[in-house]
């Protein structure tokens, strides 16, 4: 048995925003508008709601959210009273949005909701109807149930996380994603991979979450590099497809060990979280296909030989040509180093630690140990070993 949940309503297509604004009314008259720092993609919005009278007010998110901004934000929320919340922008505003959509209905405090480091009591009122407009291609938050929020206070990224905060309208533009710098598109799109290629070897996938994985790795294997490169309008619309089955993977499946180390060290590092799970995901694949070959688990083994194959667009492919396959994007991107943001080997056993306790490693194909996890942040650390010394060690345990 298994069950599959998605936004309510989801457009797609280039000019999707233009030609879905009217969609807007059926919510009311009301709204929080959420932006980026950067509100030009917005302005179609603006003035639509403009055009229609329609009252609203706009706030803007700069960097990852925190939860006491978040906090703050939605008791301004409960004073403006809107009938919908609106995000547009990269995950972190859609993150944003989702949450206030979420906490201003409910009263109390955000660690009243929030994992791990709160109470995660469940939402005791609906959430407003929230609209889902991203402007970049990775992290799938506008067809996922939960909010990614950093706790300044603990270190850590943790998430507000509900069935019924899925988005009652996704509009995907590609359009949108045009002009975006090669480093964020970089990081985003090997986000949007760590999603799909987590949820399809996790150790609880399902029939429609294979088919979502498969249709979107393959979708993105073949587009990451003329998006990001090119900025090739066809490409462009692909990786923006591959974010959207992402974020549905994800949602319906399990993730793993780099989201897992991921929401621990993106509370320690000003970092992109693409960009550090880009930088985890072979290593973690890796470390899987070690730990499965000594457990004897042929079943794992065969996810992984099945993701080669899709990345590569190989039957012949084996299991280290699908880790290979990743190395060589994150070169060909040239995305900047963990270690770039002040990775640290002395903060590797709270890392560690701390993953172990996150929600995500949970749905890892087999159990990692601590060890298992340090040895994965020891790759990634630039201090210890370069790229040529990690494909030799790849090649000869594999």
């Amino acid at each position: 048995m298994f069950q599959f949940m998605t936004s309510s309503r989801i457009i797609f297509g280039e000019g999707a925003l233009i030609n879905s604004l009217s969609s807007l009314n059926q919510f009311g008259y009301s709204v929080l508008l959420v932006t980026g720092k950067d509100g030009t993609r917005a302005e179609p919005v603006v003035s639509y709601l403009k055009q229609q009278g329609m009252r609203y007010q706009q706030v803007a998110i700069h960097g990852e959210p925190l939860i006491a901004m978040v906090e703050e934000m939605a008791a301004m929320g409960r004073k403006f009273r809107p009938d919908m919340v609106l995000g547009i922008g990269g995950g972190s505003v859609l993150d944003t949005g989702k949450a206030l959509a979420a906490l201003i209905p409910n009263q109390g405090s955000v660690y009243d909701y929030v994992e791990v480091v709160g109470r995660n009591v469940p939402l005791q009122a609906k959430p407003l109807p929230y609209i889902a407009v991203p402007t970049t291609a990775g992290t799938g938050s506008e067809v996922s149930k939960n909010a990614v929020l950093r706790s300044a206070q603990e270190n850590v990224k943790v998430s507000l996380r509900c069935p019924e905060m899925l988005p009652d309208l996704s509009i995907i533009d590609p359009t949108l994603t045009y002009g975006m710098d090669p480093t964020m598109s970089g990081y985003c799109g090997m986000d949007a991979f760590a999603h799909l290629m987590e949820a399809y070897v996790c150790g609880d996938p399902n029939p429609l979450t294979d088919m979502v994985c498969e249709e979107g790795l393959r979708r993105l294997s073949g587009a990451i590099i003329a998006a990001c490169e090119d900025d090739d309008p066809r490409a462009r619309s692909d990786m923006s497809f591959a974010a959207l089955l992402g974020g549905m993977a994800s949602a319906n499946a399990k993730l793993g060990a780099a989201h897992g180390l991921a929401s621990s060290l993106g509370g320690r590092l000003d970092a992109p979280h693409g960009l550090i799970t880009a930088q985890l995901a072979p290593y973690v694949m890796h470390e899987n296909v070690l730990a499965a070959r000594e457990a004897g688990r042929a079943d794992v083994l065969n996810r992984y030989r099945q993701l080669a194959c899709i990345l590569t667009g190989s039957t012949n492919a084996e299991i280290s040509d699908g880790i290979q396959w990743t190395k060589r994007t994150l070169k060909r991107l040239n995305l900047p180093r963990v270690s770039e943001y002040g990775l640290c080997d002395m903060m590797f056993e709270e890392v560690a630690e701390d993953a172990l306790l996150s929600n995500a490693i949970k749905g890892n194909p087999l159990p990692l140990n601590k060890e298992r996890l340090l040895s994965i942040l020891n790759q990634i650390c630039t201090c210890h070993q370069n790229d040529e010394l990690a494909q030799t060690q790849d090649d000869t345990e594999l």
